[in-house]
């Protein structure tokens, strides 16, 4: 018997509307129906074949984990590491490592072990109160600075200060660990003179350049026979009168 009804359905394969004459019809036509059984097949052979290239690539991996000892080529290939991240482990001594012949092993229960090991957890410092400072007056005889430079390099480095008895005051830790710094780089230096230069421009004996210079650290550096003294280091001695 015919049925007469008549239920509006999507094609579970083209996704087009259609009309039914059964509430468990999926496929608006014949070639849909075939169509979806073709990729049906097609995707049940893609898990098949999925299935088994996981069981070859695991197989190995399985056969390492019941393996007592490793070579550093298995423990790669367990771990899914390189060689290099082994070999620091090793140096960090995470893993024990022995000697056989000319191989290195490594117990497959210390890497177990590895598992069972807390994270050490790195604690953020606080940082320390700033005790000792600076008056402008101490920098200026020590670093032989003016003012306005030294206001630059507090702003730019941020470097704590304080203002006592209505005089500003500056963190001496701080300052010093600048000026070091600043001394033994002498990358940025771009202007140099020579000791020469010095000595016609400000009237001083080969003496008292080198003095001068070895006081208030002005960088120096050495080419060939020649020795080169910062320019601008050595020109704020006069600038403020030292």
């Amino acid at each position: 018997m015919s049925s007469n009804i008549e239920i509006l359905r999507i094609c579970k394969h083209c996704s087009i509307e259609f009309t039914a004459k059964t509430t468990v019809t999926k496929y608006c036509s014949h070639k849909c129906s075939q169509r979806a059984y073709k990729q049906r097949k097609r995707e049940e052979k893609i898990h098949v074949s999925n299935t088994e290239t996981s069981y070859v690539i695991s197989q190995p991996i399985e056969e390492l984990k019941i393996k007592p000892f490793l070579s550093i080529t298995d423990t790669c290939k367990l771990l899914g590491v390189s060689r290099r991240t082994v070999y620091r482990m090793i140096e960090r001594k995470e893993l024990v490592v022995a000697k056989a012949g000319t191989r290195t092993i490594i117990r497959r229960a210390d890497i177990d072990e590895l598992f069972g090991k807390p994270i050490p957890v790195r604690v953020r410092k606080e940082p320390q109160p700033v005790t000792e400072f600076y008056t402008v007056k101490e920098v200026q005889e020590k670093y032989s600075i003016k003012y306005g430079r030294l206001s630059t390099i507090i702003k730019q480095n941020r470097i704590p200060k304080t203002i006592h008895n209505g005089k500003l005051n500056v963190s001496k830790k701080h300052l010093d660990k600048y000026f070091d710094k600043v001394r033994n780089d002498v990358s940025s230096i771009t202007e140099w003179y020579t000791v020469t230069e010095i000595q016609d421009k400000y009237g001083l004996t080969r003496d008292q350049v080198y003095s001068r210079s070895n006081d208030n650290n002005i960088p120096k550096q050495r080419l060939g026979k020649y020795v080169k003294i910062s320019k601008l280091h050595f020109d704020e001695l006069f600038v403020i009168g030292i």
